[in-house]
């Protein structure tokens, strides 16, 4: 059993992900651990929750500080649409808008990501890429979180979540962890349990790369503390019915050009690691393109 979305938020040191040339990056550089791939210092890591196994992973980080910051005052409560509870798992996943207290709307999409802006807001766009066992996606997301959301609520941005996979079926337990969340997450129709369900995910991350993680039963039991329970949405997640469209929708995002995660797009255009620093910096990247 996981514990609930967590704050203080820390803070982040991206980008992360296999550099291009890397087993499930990009094509081109140079191979892991070859020449110009040097391992950057780690960033905060949770207290560990077991042992890991395997080599660790090589990781591209970038260069910079980090940054313990407080998440913001302004917390966001969410009003769920509809009263079933089986979070929209069937064969034929239904998919639905939440309401976002403040009048803004969080509308899972079909090929995994999901929307959040109020009503006939259409720009600007910010795409945020992300890996569910990347630790610095799990700082980012504590660090940003609140500020995208509140954005979104303001109605000034519209702000696209794209859970993808970075790593290569040789990069173990971190490939395996990710799939089974990305595809559990594909799971969750509703756009406001989407959101909750993303935060429980990032609260219950994998201690490191090698630590095995996110288990089936666990998804399963975070998902039921949010109320999304039923045997749709347990043999969704059981069976990992969106296993495959994840990793196909991760290929696309990659053959595009995304490098590594946390990765942050603002109508299109690759936010500097200094742009997504820290929440200010990112504010006004947004605002700038408006």
């Amino acid at each position: 059993m996981g514990n609930p979305p967590n704050a203080p938020w820390p803070g982040a040191q991206p980008p992360y992900g296999p550099p291009p040339g890397a087993p499930g990056g990009p094509p081109g550089g140079p191979p892991p651990g070859g020449p110009g791939w040097q391992p950057g210092p780690p960033g905060p890591q949770p207290p560990p929750r077991g042992k890991g196994g395997g080599a660790g992973l090589a990781i591209a980080l970038g260069a910079g500080g980090l940054v313990l910051v407080l998440a913001a005052a302004t917390v966001l409560f969410f009003a769920f649409q509809g009263d079933s509870g089986d979070g929209g798992g069937g064969g034929d996943l239904q998919l639905k808008a939440g309401k976002i207290a403040g009048g803004a709307e969080a509308t899972p999409l079909p090929d995994g990501s999901l929307a959040m802006a109020r009503p006939g807001v259409t720009s600007p766009v910010v795409d945020v890429y992300e890996d569910f066992a990347c630790p610095h996606c799990g700082d980012f997301d504590r660090k940003h979180d609140p500020m995208l959301k509140e954005l979104a609520v303001s109605g000034d941005a519209k702000v696209v979540f794209r859970p993808m996979l970075v790593f290569n079926e040789s990069n173990q337990p971190a490939h395996d962890n990710s799939l089974r969340a990305a595809a559990a997450l594909r799971c969750v129709g509703d756009g406001a349990r989407w959101l909750s369900y993303q935060d429980a995910l990032y609260a219950n991350q994998p201690s490191s790369l090698t630590s095995a993680g996110y288990p089936k039963e666990d998804l399963i039991s975070f998902a039921a503390e949010l109320g999304i329970t039923g045997d749709d949405f347990t043999s969704c997640v059981e069976s990992q019915r969106y296993a495959e469209s994840v990793k196909k929708v991760s290929q696309g995002y990659i053959s595009s050009g995304v490098q590594g995660t946390p990765s942050v797009q603002v109508n299109g255009r690759t936010l500097s690691s200094s742009e997504i620093d820290t929440p200010d910096a990112m504010r006004r990247a947004i605002q700038a393109a408006s």
